[in-house]
């Protein structure tokens, strides 16, 4: 038998509920099953710490973005990095043709020929470099990287293709573009204007 006022199952014989001193009627077995249903549902204060808890994905930390100096930096040493890889081999490769005692005008196209390869080589690196990391060495030693400018997320890859070529254009008015970002509110270059990418520390 269970008490119709709390759902709890009391004895036979029992007048009055020992739960809840309710008095004691019968009720069918669809009315307790909801009755303790009801008893051992989600207590209200569990469900309203679950309905406050945010979900939403663009819950992010205030970004902080690089400014010039610490940019500059991060590009010298990506130079000197591409200029070891494309021109240290092209001079062992200049050596070699001069030790084998070859024309001159062939060792030095050689290596120029070589150099021009390693370096587009480097540039595409580079550039996978942004895909997969959003970052490139120099980046990365500072603990930076390229977002979106907008959402602060990841940058399409048309977005950091485009941003590759408009490097060309901030360096071509005596790399004003680049200098451009002393004086951004966001730091951007005239490279990110162009592409709408940020730099921001990670």
């Amino acid at each position: 038998m269970y008490c119709e006022q709390c759902g709890k199952r009391i004895s036979e014989t029992a007048k009055f509920c020992p739960y809840c001193g309710n008095a004691v009627g019968i009720v069918d077995n669809a009315q307790s099953q909801q009755s303790v249903k009801q008893e051992i549902s989600t207590p209200p204060s569990l469900e309203t710490k679950q309905e406050s808890t945010p979900a939403s994905p663009e819950t992010r930390q205030e970004q902080k973005y690089v400014g010039f100096w610490a940019r500059l930096g991060a590009y010298f040493l990506d130079y000197i990095l591409i200029l070891i890889f494309s021109a240290v081999p092209s001079l062992v490769l200049y050596l070699f043709c001069v030790i084998l005692s070859l024309p001159e005008s062939f060792s030095n196209a050689l290596a120029m020929l070589a150099q021009s390869v390693l370096s587009l080589l480097a540039q595409i690196i580079l550039l996978v470099l942004w895909f997969k990391k959003q970052a490139s060495i120099g980046k990365m030693a500072i603990s930076a990287k390229i977002v979106d400018a907008k959402t602060g997320g990841v940058p399409t890859k048309g977005q950091l293709i485009g941003r590759f070529f408009a490097y060309f254009l901030s360096f071509l008015p005596l790399g004003f573009g680049f200098l451009w970002i002393a004086f951004d509110s966001k730091k951007q270059g005239w490279h990110d204007k162009l592409a709408g990418t940020a730099v921001i520390y990670v």
